[in-house]
Parts: C-alpha cells; structure tokens; sequence
C-alpha cells in the first residue's frame, strides 16, 4: 500500500501527467490518498485493470476506487457513475509511471558499516547494504544500489545505476571440471571476470559466474529476477527479461530483447536470436533464431514473435 499525503493529489494531476486516450470524470478535483490494488481500494483511492472482456468489466464494476486506469479496449463498455475512469493503451505502465512521479522511492546512499570493502574503485551516490563484501579491484559505477548480503569477488567490473538485490552471488567460479587419467574431475582454473553493464537489475539470491578465461557479461538495461542462475562466458544483451529459477548453461549467448520466462533451462553453447521468447519451463537444446516464440520439452518452434 502506498500512503500520500492527504490533499496533495487531485484526479486531474494525475490526467495531467499520463494524458489518457479518453476519460469518463466523475469529479476531477477530487483528491486521492492512496494508490492501491483494484480488490482492495477504497474511496479516496487510485487503481488500475490491466484486464479487458469479462473480467475487466466484472472487476470494474465492483470497484470502490475513485480512479480507475483501464484499458482503451474497454471503451464504451463501462458505466460507472461514482469514479472516473481514464483509458490508455497500457494500464499498468501508466500506473507504474503514476507512482514513480506522484511516490517516488527514497534512493539509499552510504555504505553500511559491516560491508567489507576490498577495492577502491567505487562510485558516487553508490549503497552498499549489511554484510556485503567486494572484492579486490571491483569497479563500481556511479549511483548503484547494493543490498545486503551481496558477495561480488575480485575484479568483477559493475556499471552505473546499476541494482542488485539481498544475497546475490557475482563472480564465483563456474562449474568448470575435467576428468584426468585415474577418472577423478580436475577444476577449470577461472581467470575471468563478470561484466554487467549500465541500469542493469538483478534479484536476490541470484548467481552469476565468472568467465572462464574472458568475461561473463550482462547487457545494459537488463532485467535478471530473482533465483537465476548465469554460468560462465554467458554473454547476455541489452534490454532482456529472465524470470525467476531459470538456467543458462555456460558460453550460452543472448541477443537483445529476449525475453526468458520461468524455469527455462537452456544447455550450455546455445544461442538466442534478437527479440525472441523463450516459454515457461521450456528446455532449449538448439538454437533459436530472432524474433520467435519457443516452447516445450525440448522447446519448438511455436510462432512469430511480432
């Protein structure tokens, strides 16, 4: 729940700011309080319904909020007297972009007096949290948040505006082993490092092994959730989606704008065309090719990606 001041936000700021496509306004200077879920607002309270049909239309119906962000296909098919309803292209951009603008977060600065910092090379504005460590001749650039529990080990090079969430793991040896002459497995000595570039998010408990002999290395704008694991010599591009519990085997390499649903497992060597999405628990062992949608197991072919 998020909690503004009383009588600081009108309707009509708010229809100010994300200029909707059409409005149904029952009282544009009335003031909004809190921003809330559809099933849990109240008068006073601002929402929005990313649902279109039926449901939509149910869920509106038996909305209390004063303010309602909905879709643009809904058009015409909603009545309702007692709030005013703003139609966009995108309902939960629009609100998303309500609460930066009207609730913004307070950004975190400083670093916390049990962080262990072994490298020199940090930024302006940067917050390390409790209990991190960073290692020997980290880089870390301007205005990056890091929460507790955080280990990044040595050398590893860490963008600006970057984000990266409670005990997470960057840097640590990936699972490089041969089997010598008497059939027991010898270790990869890893000299690489990781690499993840300006505004990328990491979630927590997230881990992301060094390169080999080269870098791992994650593209700008990236967006990696929680649970996920990146071996090592993935190189990841710019402006991708990883959901949660998902595998990316090791020399895997990502184009631009993929997006990876939960609990893909993709074998290690493969590589991800430009703009395709690979399916919930899909299990990629070919490579895909830009601008397609594979799912299954093993995962196919199931259509253009447009």
């Amino acid at each position: 729940m998020i909690q503004l001041k009383k009588n600081e936000l009108t309707i009509q700021k708010i229809i100010n700011f994300i200029k909707p496509h059409s409005s149904i306004i029952h009282n544009s200077t009335q003031h909004i309080s809190k921003f809330k879920s559809i099933v849990k607002a109240k008068a006073g309270d601002a929402t929005f319904c990313s649902f279109t049909k039926k449901k939509g239309i149910e869920l509106i119906a038996s909305a209390k909020a004063n303010l309602i962000i909905c879709s643009i296909e809904l058009k015409g098919q909603i009545i309702k007297k007692d709030s005013t309803i703003l139609f966009v292209k995108n309902p939960r951009l629009s609100f998303m972009r309500c609460l930066k603008k009207f609730e913004p977060q307070t950004k975190k600065k400083g670093i916390h007096a049990t962080a262990i910092i072994e490298s020199r090379k940090i930024g302006k504005d940067v917050y390390i949290g409790a209990y991190c460590y960073i290692g020997k001749n980290v880089s870390i650039g301007d205005n990056t948040t890091i929460f507790g529990h955080v280990h990044i080990y040595d050398n590893c090079i860490i963008g600006n505006n970057v984000i990266i969430n409670s005990s997470s793991v960057i840097g640590a040896d990936g699972f490089g082993y041969e089997k010598n002459e008497k059939g027991e497995w010898e270790k990869f000595q890893h000299k690489g490092i990781v690499e993840i570039h300006d505004e990328v998010e990491i979630g927590a408990n997230t881990c992301i092994d060094r390169g080999t002999l080269d870098s791992t290395k994650i593209g700008k704008k990236t967006r990696i959730d929680n649970l996920v694991h990146v071996a090592h010599n993935v190189q990841i591009g710019k402006n991708c989606h990883i959901v949660a519990q998902s595998f990316i085997g090791g020399s895997t390499i990502i184009g631009d704008g993929v997006h990876i649903a939960m609990g893909v497992i993709i074998r290690d060597g493969i590589k991800i065309g430009n703009n395709s999405l690979l399916g919930m628990g899909s299990v990629v062992t070919k490579d895909v090719p830009s601008n397609v949608i594979f799912v299954g197991n093993p995962a196919k072919f199931f259509k253009k990606n447009i």
